[in-house]
């Protein structure tokens, strides 16, 4: 095998995308909420598709971590709460890294 092969199995192996959980996917939709965007914006800042964007978004409303706004355009605000869940999941993800 050619060391560029071996350098690019390497490469592939330690780069190698690890799956969102919830927590983390509605931790990042909240983090793209914090300045209005629209709801294209949101979807390619959060790397969803369109039936999961809106899935997470009825989620976040329910939960009370965001309230819609009609203007300028249609967009979504985080409440207190939606900040204090981007906190606590901010720091359940430096707990992680420290424990591994």
């Amino acid at each position: 095998m050619s060391m560029v092969f071996i350098d690019l199995i390497k490469h592939d192996t330690i780069m190698k995308a690890t799956r969102r959980d919830t927590l983390k996917i509605i931790s990042d939709l909240l983090e793209n909420m914090r300045e209005p965007r629209k709801l294209t914006h949101l979807l390619y800042a959060s790397n969803l598709s369109y039936t999961q964007l809106i899935k997470y978004i009825k989620i976040v409303k329910e939960m009370g971590l965001v309230t819609a706004q009609e203007k300028p355009f249609a967009s979504f605000t985080v409440t207190p709460d939606g900040d204090f869940f981007i906190q606590m999941v901010s720091k359940r993800q430096v707990i992680k890294l420290e424990s591994n």
